[in-house]
């Protein structure tokens, strides 16, 4: 069994970029974590293109692996609404422009699919989601970066496939986020393991219980993390793993939890 100590080095931890500049900084650095850096759409708004160099630098000095999480809120990358498209687009290519000087392994973004809003034209909203990250792999592609496409409210797996089809990108992969998918997605784990398994890039892990997406430490809810590995452990896939802590105090039990069913 590996020790939560090792552990550390394996897995990323989220962090809002702006946590960063407020003491975040050096407790990811004291503790020897990698960081998995939230470029919010406030912080590329207000911070100086140095600021975000001398923290790329920072990580790149400890060696630490790095990842990136893209603007997300309000964002619609398949909006039937060209002037919202638009704008969406526009904000996720402010945060592309970071990835030489952040040099990631992946980025992560949500695909942004909700039923209420696009089931009545369903193809048109592919057709649109597709020529956006369709954009965005290419230019991730250029700098070896992966580009991961996170569920939250999507029900069925299959836009996924239609998506990742639709592009036909090799860094174009999903990021399975397994919170949402209890809190929001039905939480059938095993139709969605089964269905997306070969494209899994990336994982996403929280805890709840199944009603409010509370982010909770791994262990503490109803998510069943240990099925979810050992499932992509036995299909040959080591996605990279994002512990999502939002409380303080929760990403130690989380190391300490996740170490027991470590399954590679």
């Amino acid at each position: 069994m590996i020790t939560p100590e090792a552990l550390t080095a394996l897995v990323q931890v989220n962090i809002p970029f702006a946590f960063l500049l407020h003491g975040y900084l050096d407790r990811f650095l004291a503790r020897g974590l990698n960081p998995e850096i939230g470029l919010d759409a406030w912080s590329l708004n207000h911070y100086p293109p140095r600021t975000f160099r001398e923290i790329a630098r920072t990580f790149q000095r400890r060696a630490r692996q790095l990842t990136l999480h893209a603007p997300f809120q309000d964002l619609a990358p398949g909006a039937l609404d060209d002037a919202v498209l638009a704008a969406s687009r526009r904000r996720l290519r402010q945060a592309w422009r970071w990835l030489p000087i952040f040099q990631p392994l992946a980025i992560v973004c949500h695909l942004g699919y909700e039923a209420r809003h696009y089931r009545h034209d369903l193809e048109s909203w592919e057709v649109r989601a597709a020529a956006t990250f369709k954009e965005l792999a290419a230019i991730a592609a250029a700098h070896r970066v992966r580009v991961m496409l996170e569920n939250v409210y999507e029900t069925e797996p299959e836009l996924f496939w239609e998506v990742l089809q639709r592009v036909k990108a090799p860094n174009l992969q999903v990021c399975f986020d397994v919170g949402h998918l209890l809190a929001f997605g039905g939480g059938d784990f095993e139709c969605w393991l089964n269905a997306l398994w070969p494209v899994i890039g990336h994982l996403h892990l929280h805890d709840n219980q199944g009603h409010e997406d509370d982010h909770q430490a791994l262990g503490s809810g109803r998510v069943p993390l240990k099925y979810v590995l050992e499932f992509l452990a036995g299909k040959g896939r080591h996605p990279i793993i994002t512990l999502e802590p939002h409380q303080e105090g929760s990403l130690t039990p989380s190391l300490q939890f996740l170490s027991q069913i470590w399954p590679w």
